[in-house]
């Protein structure tokens, strides 16, 4: 219509996302998202500097967790009361309560890059002596904002035919859950989203040199992206499909390559390494769904018998309900106890996701050939199965038949990967504006 000014599809998802982030920001009580006891206490351990796990958390921030957390898992509605008993906490700093329970170690084993965007906020908040709320919420904020602005900036540089099933994606109801959660996820799928961008964007430009600029940035993004968990160390190797006209020589493109990929992957195997020696040990605990866990063992028996635990990987994905679990769970679900939307909803959010990931113009020319096909392909599935593993030797019993605890929401980080190799391009999207309007309308 005439007299409204065109907006761009990034500055769009970003007005969306946080509308909706912020709704449920406010609407999901205190660690009422997934695994956000466990990033509360990182991001203290991080501030303070205790990179390798502190021995507790100051007294109000525990009072804090064992009150709002106990409220969560209860079930019982949040209301005025409990936002004032908590308001009402103070941080006591001075006073350190040990940690309750093993499996509050295992929670907290992610690198302290991970936490970039926490850290400085906890730290600011400890210094104030604010109360554990606030630093929470603060946390919160952070957390959505970063998300959102790395995503923007990713849709803002990709090519224009793969924005809007990447905007899809980042708008589903789990990704935005997730991202106004205290949780690592939103940095995580941001800088996902965001390299792959750079990548697109360059590939794109097939002739035109990588400035040494370009291949910071790339380098730094790179490092940054392997550093969550060891599931995503070879998500930075989609790097490969850049065109040899993007260097000045063989030994340049060997060079770079090294630069981006290298680093990221020797400092996350680092860290698992040091996690493994110095914060697991022979830990052993139990899952809060009753799972007997002992990592060690659990390693050591896949390592024993690398033929047995193939079928364990083809039993999870053939013969479980994981892949049913882990669809939904990519789609749409909202708390710690990942409450499913209505059964319609999935089935419809699944056909929009395909309208627009199936219609449009084609990918740039160096993300759909042959090789680069293989290896985004390549590089999304190897990303899975390394996640499926961490998720067994953390969440179930040593032996178990199939991986259990295994979400979607896992592998938003990795799924631009899959942008650039739809099977097929359909045309009933052709006329302009309706990819986006699915992008942005159905999620």
């Amino acid at each position: 219509m005439r007299g409204f000014p065109k907006i761009s599809i990034a500055s769009a998802y970003a007005l969306i996302a946080l509308v909706f982030g912020l709704y449920f920001l406010v609407v999901t009580p205190p660690f009422g998202t997934g695994d956000e006891t466990a990033h509360f206490e990182r991001s203290y351990e991080i501030a303070t500097g205790q990179f390798l796990g502190a021995k507790g958390l100051p007294a109000g921030m525990q009072a804090f967790i064992d009150d709002a957390f106990g409220r969560v898992k209860s079930g019982a509605a949040t209301d005025t009361a409990d936002f004032a008993r908590w308001a009402g906490i103070a941080l006591d700093r001075g006073s350190v309560v040990d940690y309750p329970d093993p499996i509050r170690a295992v929670l907290r084993l992610h690198s302290p890059f991970c936490y970039v965007h926490f850290a400085p906020v906890t730290a600011f908040g400890l210094a104030l002596g604010l109360p554990p709320l606030a630093i929470f919420y603060l946390a919160r904020l952070a957390a959505l904002l970063i998300g959102i602005a790395l995503v923007r900036a990713a849709l803002a540089l990709a090519p224009p035919m793969l924005r809007p099933p990447l905007a899809y994606v980042a708008l589903l109801p789990t990704a935005v859950v997730y991202f106004a959660g205290l949780n690592i996820e939103s940095l995580l799928v941001g800088l996902g989203f965001y390299y792959f961008a750079l990548i697109a964007s360059f590939a794109a430009d097939a002739d035109k040199k990588l400035t040494r600029r370009e291949i910071a940035l790339l380098a730094g993004v790179a490092f940054l992206l392997g550093q969550f968990k060891t599931g995503y160390l070879l998500v930075p190797a989609v790097a490969l499909i850049l065109p040899r006209a993007k260097f000045s020589s063989l030994r340049a493109q060997a060079l770079v390559l090294a630069l981006i990929i290298l680093p990221g992957v020797a400092a996350s195997l680092g860290w698992a390494m040091t996690v493994k020696n110095a914060m697991i040990g022979e830990l052993v605990y139990s899952t809060m769904n009753g799972n007997h866990v002992e990592p060690s063992a659990q390693l050591a028996a896949v390592l024993a018998d690398p033929i047995g635990y193939a079928g364990v990987i083809f039993r999870t994905v053939f013969a479980s309900e994981a892949p049913d679990v882990a669809w939904k769970t990519f789609l749409g679900v909202g708390g710690w106890t990942n409450i499913p939307i209505p059964a319609p909803f999935y089935a419809l959010l699944t056909a929009g996701l395909l309208l627009a990931w199936m219609s449009g113009a084609a990918a740039p020319k160096a993300l759909t050939s042959a090789f680069a096909i293989g290896v985004q392909t390549l590089l999304f599935a190897a990303t899975a199965l390394i996640i499926l593993t961490l998720v067994y030797f953390q969440w179930d019993g040593v032996g178990d038949p199939v991986i259990t605890g295994f979400q979607g929401r896992y592998l938003f980080a990795a799924t631009p990967l899959l942008v650039a190799a739809a099977p097929a391009r359909l045309s009933l999207l052709a006329r302009p504006g309706l990819r986006e309007a699915i992008a942005l309308g159905a999620p």
